[in-house]
């Protein structure tokens, strides 16, 4: 929404209030985009204010302002931006010092016009005015460092609720406060009272609609376990046959613990993330040795194996055994935060515990099937229906009329993220040496990217033909002619191998090396899909 419609969406609780909103709303059609500069001919201009709880929602965080010789919430002129909670979050970061301060959601919880009497600032007199002010709710942490912003404010510190009246010397204001703190629990509330409503919905839903998957014909733990890890940072699509192929070479943890590593990493080859299939083997190999074989049932024994993690322990835990442990992933983060219309960041570990609480807490009690439904229930929205982007399907959703971001507009804009980091541009030499119809491969070290699979020869760096032949010199490989060259490129999750794959004629095997055929390196190993381009 743009900035009128949001002033225009405002629902004023009370009848100053309304008063309030017809004031600023006259004055919107007036001067327009004016009264977001302190100049507006109006005799007042837009400020965006915050009160800012802590995660009790028992402490505010206050400065003392120098003007009104009082400790006052944050807040500031918009100064020409016309985005109300980017202003509101800016002020309260840079008058606290705070290294992050989250909007509780994007709703204006109330708008005022607030009398400002005539001071003076930085030696220049300021005429009595009114601020048209926006007020949102921020949470914060109560370990963040704070500073005062000088020119502003002396002193920042966190302050009971209790005990504001006690330190705020603007008495009008004091019932402002209060009233936006009432608002941001009963928002707190609301977004907690959401996921309750939307339990029943959404497993009906599910039992209807959801697409029929090979995991989801089983309750068996080792089937889902092995699913949901394969699923991890994987299309569903691609997931169906591995998970067929996997499942038909160990079809229980016996066999899987008996695999060679080789065995296992051959069936993963082309799924990416190695790790999860060597997690999956040692795995297997502690539940042989210290179960007997026999699957764990507890959510912290299971969580204990290597490998697993908060999401798939809770998986399996109300899947297979009727458990109420929510299983938070990506696609879950997302209908969460948008049923809530919560700005939290996702990718800090607080707020994924606390939505890991807040659903645990609205799981039927052990029931049978019930937990294992509304788990998969609130994958299956996620991947089908909520959608990552601006354009979620919010008329196939069974919570259209429970979401508070549908209701604010938001829904495209959630879930917030940290913003990503670029990714490492790495240039890659790989050297393809041919014997006949024999290649070089080796394996990479059992650390680190790729751990324990195989490659061509590679080195980290783009090498003139030169270079190239002195290294190829260098490992025994006899190097007789350069034959051509291909350029590929590999995206990691955090890296972007640019490569230049360099096909070479040598004179002698190298005993640095295994020499393979083409037909045995792409059947007998598992290469992944980097360097499995270089077949292709």
């Amino acid at each position: 929404m743009n900035w009128k419609d949001q002033l225009a969406a405002y629902v004023p609780q009370t009848e100053e209030e309304a008063q309030a909103k017809r004031e600023i709303l006259t004055a919107a059609e007036a001067f327009g985009t004016d009264i977001f500069y302190r100049s507006c001919a109006s005799g007042g201009h837009i400020t965006c204010s915050s009160m800012i709880l802590d995660e009790t929602g028992e402490n505010t965080l206050m400065v003392f302002h120098n003007i009104y010789q009082s400790f006052s919430w944050t807040g500031g002129h918009a100064d020409g931006n016309t985005d109300f909670l980017d202003t509101a979050v800016r002020e309260a970061m840079e008058e606290t010092g705070l290294a992050s301060a989250e909007p509780l959601c994007s709703e204006i919880l109330s708008l005022d016009v607030l009398p400002v009497a005539a001071h003076e600032k930085n030696g220049a007199p300021v005429p009595a005015h009114v601020h048209y002010n926006v007020t949102y709710g921020l949470k914060a942490r109560r370990k963040d460092k704070l500073r005062p912003k000088p020119d502003e404010n002396s002193d920042v510190k966190w302050i009971p609720v209790k005990e504001i009246s006690a330190v705020c010397k603007e008495a009008h204001m004091i019932p402002v406060y209060e009233k936006i703190i009432a608002r941001m629990q009963a928002v707190e509330q609301a977004q907690k009272a959401v996921l309750r409503y939307a339990v029943a919905p959404l497993c009906t839903w599910y039992r209807e609609k959801a697409r029929d998957l090979p995991w989801r014909r089983t309750r068996d733990p080792y089937c889902i376990w092995v699913s949901e890890t394969m699923l991890q940072q994987t299309r569903v699509e691609t997931v169906k046959g591995y998970y067929t192929r996997f499942l038909e070479a160990f079809p229980d943890i016996q066999s899987l613990a008996e695999a060679t590593e080789e065995q296992v990493h051959k069936l993963w080859e082309g799924l990416g993330y190695y790790s999860r299939a060597r997690n999956l083997r040692l795995a297997a190999k502690k539940i042989v040795k210290e179960h007997g074989g026999v699957f764990p049932t507890s959510y912290e024994e299971i969580h204990a194996l290597p490998g697993v993690g908060d999401y798939t322990a809770g998986a399996v835990c109300s899947i297979c055994y009727g458990q109420p442990t929510a299983a938070v992933d990506g696609n879950v983060l997302r209908v969460v935060m948008r049923l809530q219309d919560s700005l939290v960041e996702i990718d800090k570990v607080p707020a994924k515990q606390r939505v890991i609480q807040e659903l645990s807490a609205v799981y039927p009690e052990k029931d049978g099937e019930g937990c294992g439904i509304l788990t998969q229930a609130l994958m299956e929205l996620g991947a089908t229906v909520c959608i990552p982007g601006d354009a979620p399907r919010c008329e196939a959703c069974p919570l259209r009329e429970y979401c508070r971001s549908r209701k604010c507009g938001t829904s495209g804009l959630l879930p917030v993220r940290k913003k990503k980091q670029p990714k490492k541009q790495v240039d890659v030499t790989v050297f393809i040496l041919r014997t006949d119809e024999k290649y070089a491969v080796c394996k990479r070290p059992l650390y680190g990217l790729l751990a324990g699979m195989w490659e061509f020869p590679n080195i980290e760096t783009r090498m003139t033909e030169e270079k190239v032949l002195a290294q190829v010199k260098d490992w025994g490989c006899n190097p007789l002619s350069i034959l051509y060259k291909r350029s590929k490129e590999h995206v990691f999750t955090h890296l972007h191998w640019k490569m230049e794959g360099v096909y070479i004629e040598c004179g002698r095997e190298s005993p640095l090396f295994q020499w393979k055929t083409r037909d045995e390196i792409l059947r007998e190993l598992a290469i992944p899909t980097v360097f499995r381009k270089f077949f292709i």
